[in-house]
Order: structure tokens, then sequence, then C-alpha cells
């Protein structure tokens, strides 16, 4: 008995060793040499994930291992079949058999069964509920009702539509995402990770509360290339966190700055944790323009936080951590420049029109070539493989969410529900953006809970983009309003995967560092809102316009964040605070600009009373 555990345990791991060279392999080939189909790429690309998931989380008991031979088989099977029978749907005049109707089917419920071991119930949950709408909204009444839809016409569907499960959703994952994981994992390891923080913490140790700006810097370093809020917590929060404990920081709150920071990352350009080339490929707006409309909104999400955080250190008077024994910033990055080389390098290459995939796969090279230049004897074959491992589990959640999403995705387009709850936005709203694009928060909070931030965004593009673009949003404006609200679902209860994993790091209460994950975040909440009512945020306009708004923009973040944190050079009063939320939401407000000015007048006003006020209360003590 123990010889065939033994021998199980030896195929399993033989499995995984299998995927952790094979994937990192096939995609570095299609992102050089080799040129083949979606459908091709997306079902390699599963057969390798699918068979890792069922070895990482295996049935426990007897019975189970048989489930899982079979399904690992049967998972294999499909994505052959699949690619077999597009290649012949032409010749078949896409006329299913019975045979592959009865695989269909198959697919459907092998792919729940793998993809919910990954995900969750949630997202698994949502799939069938959707496939459950397309067999049942005949029954419907109302405008939800559909026409009739079999098992036998949805299935098929599903399988081999682009819109299905091995469609654009999951050959986005193929195509881009993996290969930005694999970068991120190929980076950790040449040391880079350690550098990012080491030389943002050089940066920002002078600043009340240094580690956790450190954090802030560090992550959003790391968050832009990783296509995960969640994976990148783990990455860089195993440094920051004890950090900002260490100097006084309670466990939540570091927990919380970590995770928003991270969740921040995909919306940060020049990769935006590869968001930025689905949005290119389903609005048809270039990637250039989508990465520098990005720019601006990115910058007032960090620069907000920074504030937040200087603010909040300064209110709980975080003591200042002991720097004397700390190498300067210019000598840590005299020491390690050539860790940037790769990051330049992949922006280089996105500026000069190169494709994702062709910069992404320059970039990995090099990540190697500095790895054995500056930490040579890491670069082991068994740190290698642990690498490459590390980003097969850091796409796996990933790509089952793709996949499941690919489901949903398929349901939505067949039925035409994508217009129906567009239409039911637009009526709620009656005609008044402002509602629409609450009513568009709500909705996407709620549909990214336990999503990665590329799949949350490509179910929101079909259902809720196309109500806001109607109702007079630009379609840019549309798409940035939900990734962001996508990026933020992964720190909102009660479904936070970035809060999560903070928490869990940190050591505190789940539902205390999400709340003060929200209270951070809160600022970041108001940005959306403003650039769908101020374009020129996202880099439309002239000149004078788009650094008038920027500049207004910012001071209103700072102000709002003020409002919020309670702290100004002294502790602000329940009133001033009041005041001063609608002075920073004046001063995000493009038209009239007589506004901004008033925002201004306003809070320069109550924060010099706050501070007379304050010295009062001091010298009355003084003398007492």
């Amino acid at each position: 008995m123990t010889d065939i555990k033994k021998e199980k345990l030896s195929i399993g791991k033989i499995i995984v060793f299998i995927v952790a060279v094979a994937l990192p392999l096939f995609h570095m080939w299609t992102a050089s040499f080799g040129v083949y189909p979606s459908h091709v790429l997306s079902g390699v690309h599963w057969a390798l994930i699918g068979s890792f998931i069922i070895i990482a989380k295996p049935l426990k008991t007897v019975v189970g291992k048989v489930i899982d031979a079979i399904l690992l088989l049967a998972n294999v099977f499909i994505c052959i079949y699949q690619i077999i029978l597009q290649d012949t749907f032409v010749q078949n005049a896409g006329i299913y058999s019975q045979f592959d109707i009865l695989v269909s089917i198959a697919s459907v419920i092998v792919v729940l069964c793998i993809a919910s071991r990954m995900t969750g119930r949630i997202l698994p949950i949502i799939a069938i509920a959707f496939i459950a709408y397309a067999l049942l909204g005949r029954y419907v009444p109302g405008m939800f009702r559909t026409t009739r839809f079999t098992l036998q016409r949805i299935a098929p569907y599903l399988f081999t539509s682009y819109d299905g499960m091995f469609g654009q959703t999951l050959t986005v994952s193929a195509q881009y995402i993996y290969l930005f994981v694999l970068f991120g994992a190929l980076l950790e390891l040449t040391g880079a990770g350690e550098f990012f923080v080491d030389i943002s913490y050089a940066l920002t140790h002078k600043l009340k509360g240094g580690p956790a700006q450190a954090a802030v810097y560090s992550s959003m370093l790391m968050g832009t290339i990783n296509g995960s809020g969640a994976a990148n917590v783990v990455t860089t929060g195993t440094f920051t966190i004890p950090l900002m404990k260490k100097v006084g920081f309670k466990g939540e709150f570091a927990g919380a700055v970590e995770a928003v920071a991270s969740s921040g990352g995909q919306i940060m350009p020049p990769v935006m944790g590869a968001v930025a080339f689905l949005m290119s490929e389903m609005t048809g707006i270039s990637y250039g323009t989508i990465a520098l409309a990005a720019f601006i909104p990115a910058i007032l999400y960090y620069g907000t936080l920074s504030i937040s955080v200087f603010c909040i250190a300064n209110k709980t008077d975080v003591p200042d951590p002991d720097t004397s024994q700390m190498r300067k910033a210019r000598a840590i990055l005299k020491d390690g420049w050539l860790y940037l080389t790769p990051v330049v390098l992949l922006i280089v290459l996105l500026i000069m029109g190169y494709s994702a995939q062709r910069s992404a796969f320059f970039a990995i090279l090099l990540t190697l070539v500095v790895g054995f230049i500056k930490n040579r004897e890491n670069m082991t074959l068994s740190n290698l493989y642990k690498s490459l491992l590390t980003s097969v589990k850091g796409i796996a959640p990933i790509a089952a969410a793709c996949i499941l999403a690919g489901i949903v995705m398929g349901i939505i387009n067949l039925t035409g529900l994508g217009l129906k709850i567009s239409s039911i936005i637009e009526t709620i709203s009656n005609g008044n953006l402002m509602i629409a694009l609450i009513l568009s928060m709500l909705t996407s909070l709620f549909l990214g809970m336990g999503l990665p931030t590329s799949a949350a965004y490509m179910i929101l593009a079909v259902l809720v983009a196309p109500a806001l673009v109607n109702m007079g949003s630009s379609l840019l404006a549309a798409h940035m309003f939900i990734l962001y609200f996508g990026a933020l679902s992964t720190i909102t209860p009660p479904v936070a995967l970035s809060t999560f994993a903070a928490a869990g790091i940190a050591e505190s209460s789940v539902w205390k560092t999400g709340v003060e994950a929200v209270k951070l975040a809160c600022t970041g909440f108001v940005i959306p809102f403003i650039f769908v009512y101020n374009n020129e945020l996202l880099w439309t306009g002239s000149a004078g316009a788009i650094i008038w708004a920027f500049v207004t923009a910012m001071i209103g973040c700072a102000v709002v964040s003020f409002s919020l944190t309670g702290w100004m050079k002294t502790k602000l009063s329940v009133v001033g605070r009041i005041l001063l939320f609608p002075a920073g939401v004046m001063l995000f407000c493009a038209h009239p600009v007589w506004l901004n000015f008033l925002g201004v007048a306003i809070a320069a006003a109550v924060l010099v009373v706050e501070n007379i006020i304050s010295k009062k209360k001091n010298n009355v003590v003084e003398v007492n």
C-alpha cells in the first residue's frame, strides 16, 4: 500500500514538473517564433493548467483519486478535441455531430469541476446560474425573457464560440497574462523584489511612516507587472507588512496598506496587470492611448494613498524607525540599477510598437541575464524550477477564473443579457449619468468579487460599459471606469482576495483589515467619477487643460484625504472634516473653473482656522 502511495505521489510530481517546464516553454515559443490560432493557444494553455489544478488541489479519498484521474484525462481530451473540432469546423459546415454535442456537455462539466477547486464557490455558482438562465429564461416574465435554448445548443456554443470557454477570456490569459506572471516570478528570483522594497524605503524613510510608504511604492512597481492584486500582496507583502508592524503600525493597518497598494497596480501603466492589452482588444483603442490615459488616474490613486498613509502615521504618532544602519538611496540604486533594465526594456519595446508578447519575451530573457549577473548563486536549476512553478501557481487561479468567465460571457452573448442589463441601468438612471455611474460602480464591485481584475473587466465590459457609453461617457472613460472598480473589488468585503491575503501575512482580523482598506481607498473611489466628467484626466484635450485638471485634482484628492483621515499638521475637528470634503470635490470639477478656486478658498480657510484653534489649545495646556 505504501509503495502504491509513493508511486501515485511520484506520478503527481512528474505531472507538476511537466507542467512547470512545458507551460513557460510553450508560451515563450509562441511569444517569439511560434504562431498559432487562438483556439490552439487557449487549448494547450488549459490542458496544462487544468492538469496542474487537479494535482495541486486533489480529492482526498480513494474514490476521489479515481475521479481526479478521470478528470485529468477528460480535460486533456476535451482540449485536444476542441482544437480538432475548430480546425474541421469549416469542412463540417458548422454542423455538430451527436458526439460533438456530448463532448461539449462534458467539457462544461469538467471545466466547472476543475476550475472551482481554484476559484472557490462564487464564480462557479455564477456560471451555473447563467447556464440555468439560458435554459429556463423562456419562462421568465418581462424583458428578461429569452427564446428557447436547449442544452444541445448551449454546450457547443460555450465549447467552440469565441465568446465561450476557450474564447477570448482564456486566450487573454494564454496570450498576455501568463507571460507577465512569469516575468514577475523571474524578477523575484533575481532579487528585484527586495531591491524595489529597499529603494522605496530609502527614498521614503524620512517621511512619517516610512515603511508604509515603501509598501505603497514597491507594491506599485511590482503590481503593474503582476496580473493579480492578491498575488502581488503575497510577493511584496512578505517584506513590507512585517516591516510596518515592526515600527508600530497595527497589523490590520499594515495589511490594508499592502492590499490597497497591490490592487492599484492593475491600473498602473505600462502593463496594468496585462489588462491594458485586453482593453485594447475589446475596444479597438490602441494600447498606447490606453496606457497614457491610465497614467494620471494611477498617479492620483497612489498620490492620495501616500498622503493618507502620511496623515494617519502622524495622527497616530507612529515612532520613527532606526535608520542609522540604512544605506543611502544612491548606493542602493548604484548597486542594483540593473534590476530596472528589464522593466525599462519592456516599456521601451511597448512604446516602439512591439506586441505585448514579444515585449514580454525579450524582458524575460533580459531578466534571466540580470539574474546571472547580480545574483548568480541564486540562479540554480532548483531555484529556477521553483520560480517556474510559482508562475504556474500564479496563473492557475487567473486561468480558472477566465475559463469560467467564458461561460458567463458566452451566455450573455447567446441570450442578449448584456444589452438587457445595460438597458436596465439606462432605465433606472433615467438619463442621469451620475446615477448610471453609481449603479455601474455597485455592479462592478459586486460582479468583481473573487475575480482577478482581468476576468472582472471582461464581464463588466459586456454588461456595464455599453450603458455608460450610451449615456454620454466616452468609450475610453467607460472602460477605464469599470476597470478601476473591477480592481478595487479585490479589497471590498465580503469577498476581498487581496485583503484576505494581506490579513493572513499580517496575522490580523480579515474584517478589521477590510475596513481599514476601504477607508484608505475611499479617495480612490472618487477618482473614476472625476475622469468620466473630466476627460482631461485621461490625457484628452490641450496641454494647458490637462495640466490644470491634474493639479486641481491632485489638490482635491489631498483635501479629501485630510477630511477622511482627520489630520493635517494637527487633528481636525468634525466640523472641519465635514467642510473639507465638499471643498475637495469642488477641486475635481473641470467646469466651471470658479468652483476650483472656491474649493481652494474653503480648504485653505478651514485648515488655517483649525491650525489657529489647535495652537490656542496647546497654549492653554502649556499655561495650565
